[in-house]
This record gives structure tokens, sequence and C-alpha cells, in this order.
């Protein structure tokens, strides 16, 4: 996927919405442009699934990863690097942010509005229509506005993200897009990409699909994790 991103591009969504994937996997891409890239954990709601999780491999692979520091990596509490605002305000590179589940999450992310002008940033909203809070264009809308609310920030887009976990084919993805869809006409808001599996992606390209993130995965559970 081609990307002409914003200096900061902040990814938020429910639980379940796969957003920490996809901020990762927007981050690599940047990085594999020869970008220079900070990727911010503002994630304070998931225990499990968190960018800290992936630090040491994130990395080694050449992003520069803020979040807290070793001792307070898995800490339920809403420990937040002091570096943050440095990465926000970057001028030589980008920065991409996972911001916390849902509406208590974003209340983390309204804290660096002073560092977030117009204009600046791209602030997306992740949908996984198979999720039950965002099954429907009213629960989109509904989710979406109490996010915001809480953020002090309006979206720039939603991305799709829809998918059962292992279980999903293309046609999941495509049944989601509908909605995705149907939800952004609502709001007047574009949908910036789809994410999906990299192996169906050929299929959803046959289908019509062009502005995809091909997803690799980095994230485990904690009964996967060594």
């Amino acid at each position: 996927m081609e990307l002409v991103p914003r200096p900061v591009t902040i990814f938020t969504g429910n639980l379940g919405s796969g957003k920490t994937e996809i901020a990762i996997n927007f981050a690599l891409n940047l990085l594999r442009q020869q970008q220079k890239v900070s990727l911010v954990d503002l994630d304070i709601i998931n225990p499990y699934f968190r960018t800290r999780l992936a630090r040491d491999c994130l990395a080694g692979a050449g992003l520069n990863v803020v979040c807290p520091t070793a001792e307070l990596a898995n800490a339920d509490v809403p420990a937040l690097s002091p570096a943050i605002r440095g990465a926000l305000q970057v001028e030589d590179g980008y920065c991409v942010c996972d911001v916390g589940g849902d509406d208590v999450g974003a209340v983390a992310l309204g804290r660096f509005k002073p560092y977030l002008p117009t204009g600046r940033f791209n602030f997306y909203f992740v949908v996984n229509a198979c999720r039950p809070l965002t099954g429907t264009v009213e629960d989109i809308h509904k989710m979406l506005h109490s996010i915001e609310k809480s953020a002090h920030l309006k979206a720039t887009a939603l991305v799709n993200n829809t998918n059962l976990g292992a279980e999903t084919d293309a046609q999941v993805v495509l049944n989601g897009e509908k909605v995705v869809r149907q939800a952004a006409d609502k709001l007047g808001l574009p949908v910036a990409f789809t994410a999906a599996r990299r192996e169906i992606v050929p299929r959803l390209r046959k289908e019509g699909l062009h502005k995809i993130l091909p997803l690799d995965f980095y994230m485990l559970p904690p009964w996967k994790r060594e």
C-alpha cells in the first residue's frame, strides 16, 4: 500500500478491533520506505495486547518504540512515558500511535491535544464489523463519538479490519467493507484503507480493493508466548 501520511498517525478502536497489529504494520511499512519512525504505546486499557509486549522485536527491526519502562511494561496503570510528547512533535520522520481500546483509553490521548494541531495528524478509527460493539452502522457511530468526546479530537477516517481471527477469509473482509463504508458515508468520512492477513490480499485485489495494508502478526496471546 502506498502511504502519504501526515507526521502523526493515530489508531484507535474498541477491544478486538486489531488496532495494535495495524499500528505495528503501518509503522513497519513506513520504516521500509527508509523513514524514521517512532511507535508510541498509548494503550492503558488492555494488559495482554500492547505494543510494548513486542518491544524488543520491533526495536530490533529499527523502530523507536516509546512505551513505559521495563518494570512498568505489564502494569495495568496509566503509566505514560514522558518521551511521548517528543515523538508527537517529531520534525524528521513519523510518529505512529496505538491508543487504548475505548473511550476510557482515549482519555490518555486527550492529554496530548496541545501537540496535535489540525493538519498534523490522521486519527483513524479501526473497525472490526464482526465484533458486537461495532457490528452495525449505528454501533460504529456510537463507539466513535464516545472516543472522540474522550480524546477531544475528531476522527479523520475509518479503517476496515473486519476479521474472525484465524478463520478470516476474503468474504469476511468484503462483508465488513460494506458495513464500514456505509458508516463512513453517514459520518462524512473516508475509508483510509482495509487491513487484512497477507495471504488473502491477492483475492481482495481481484475483488476491487486497492488500498490494502497487508498484515503480519506480532502480538501473541499470553497462552502462546514462551
